[in-house]
């Protein structure tokens, strides 16, 4: 049986070599075949490629769509921080324009202090010592006050000998019309009017 069929695939062998014609038909048929096999194949990646395309088509005018949002969205917020950023300096600028001239105000109100304080420690001291002479001379005239201006006088007038009888008699005669004409003295009135200087 072997034998059989290694004669008849001679034989085909033989028959399909010794015809020209078939040879040519079978290649013809086998590219036929071949050609068929490869339109097929390229059909299919041609549907592919079309719904490839268009759903990349849309894809991408929806992509391009998006960006063109994006694009002006992120101009806008440039613009506006752009606008911001002027407005952030320009309003910089004023602070520091506003806080050079407070430091001035303030420089000029701490000299003017400064200054007032200086007068008040001066006046301070001032008033002090007049207060103080005050306290000294208002019991000095208190004193005084004990026996009047006109008594002190009668009474050196009475007690000096250097003095002439005629001039003591003219100068008694002096006082006595001083009080006899009513003449207060004004100490008490002095007093009272340093005291009331002194409580103020």
């Amino acid at each position: 049986m072997k034998l059989l069929l290694a004669t008849i695939a001679a034989a085909s062998a033989t028959a399909t070599e010794a015809n020209p014609i078939r040879r040519v038909v079978s290649l013809l048929q086998a590219m036929q075949e071949k050609i068929e096999a490869e339109g097929k194949r390229q059909a299919k990646q041609m549907d592919k490629f079309i719904c490839y395309c268009k759903h990349n088509t849309e894809d991408l005018t929806k992509s391009i769509s998006d960006g063109k949002e994006t694009i002006e969205l992120l101009a806008s917020k440039i613009e506006a921080a752009t606008n911001g950023k002027a407005q952030a300096e320009a309003e910089l600028a004023q602070a520091k324009e506003d806080r050079a001239e407070a430091q001035k105000t303030l420089a000029d109100a701490e000299a003017g202090r400064e200054k007032e304080a200086e007068e008040f420690a001066t006046e301070s001291g001032e008033m002090k010592a007049n207060i103080e002479a005050m306290g000294k001379a208002i019991p000095a005239i208190e004193k005084g006050m004990g026996g009047s201006f006109l008594q002190v006088v009668q009474n050196l007038a009475a007690n000096t000998v250097s003095i002439s009888t005629e001039d003591k008699s003219q100068l008694e005669e002096f006082l006595q019309g001083a009080t006899a004409q009513g003449y207060e003295p004004a100490s008490g009135q002095i007093v009272g009017i340093l005291k009331q200087m002194k409580e103020t």
